[in-house]
């Protein structure tokens, strides 16, 4: 049985910059948006019969964070909508596996987490409108 795990990774320095970015360009089409916040989440298929073992979470954890950076990967996310928020996530199609994904699949092989065989990254904007 295989389940989806998810990690979330917490906006740096460039990623705001990328959100300031889109909301300008945003703003022009939806002059009502307040603010863009961005994220990375990393969606890991993972196989084992069993969920992964606290030395598998903290070797997952440790692959799709930053070396320079303390906790910021989470498996909740850091984007908190509100009443009025819309929560958009992009990325590529289900039923398409990405060079990204065999890469990052061959990283994950090599330090010893043969469970996973897919991992898609995925954007999510959270997009905050005036009510």
């Amino acid at each position: 049985m295989s389940s989806v795990l998810h990690f979330y990774v917490r906006p740096s320095g460039h990623e705001r910059a990328a959100s300031e970015y889109t909301q300008r360009k945003l703003q022009g089409e939806l002059p009502e948006l307040q603010g863009v916040k961005t994220e990375l989440c990393y969606n890991v298929n993972w196989t084992a019969e069993s969920s992964p073992s606290a030395e598998e979470m903290k070797k997952l954890t440790w692959l799709f964070g930053c070396p320079l950076l303390l906790d910021d990967v989470a498996q909740e996310s850091w984007l908190l909508p509100g009443p009025t928020d819309l929560l958009l996530e992009v990325g590529p199609r289900l039923n398409f596996s990405t060079p990204t994904s065999s890469n990052i699949v061959s990283v994950c092989q090599a330090a010893g987490l043969g469970a996973v065989d897919r991992v898609e990254p995925t954007r999510r904007y959270l997009l905050s409108v005036w009510p």
